[in-house]
């Protein structure tokens, strides 16, 4: 339940990323960005997507599964293009659905770790 919750936010960009906490009053502008020194804004999109840890992530998962894929700049676009890139069965898109869930579960998680506890994990 946990996890579905979480894939919601995400593709609504309703997580408390450090923008949206911004834009809700929490968070001051100067805590806008990411804890980690890339020096851009924690949005969905970025931590997901272009944070550089993560995104070594996707292509090590994509390297694993086999499959190609195209930058993407919005997270529905990517969860879409993960999930449909099975091609033919449902059996397979709910695979790719399950692995692509897990995969953002680590990442909220892992993203959690470094900004409220001042742990990193490596990627392997």
């Amino acid at each position: 339940m946990k996890v579905s919750i979480l894939a919601w936010q995400v593709l609504q960009n309703r997580l408390s990323t450090k923008d949206n906490l911004f834009v809700g009053g929490v968070l001051p502008h100067v805590n806008q960005h990411y804890v980690a020194g890339c020096g851009d804004i924690e949005t969905t999109q970025h931590l997901f997507l272009s944070y550089p840890f993560f995104a070594a992530l996707w292509g090590n998962i994509r390297s694993w599964l086999g499959i190609a894929s195209v930058e993407l700049l919005r997270v529905s676009d990517h969860f879409y293009q993960f999930v449909y890139s099975a091609c033919g069965l449902c059996t397979r898109r709910s695979f790719m659905q399950l692995i692509w869930l897990c995969c953002v579960w680590v990442m909220w998680n892992e993203r959690n770790s470094r900004v409220l506890k001042n742990k990193e994990s490596t990627i392997h």
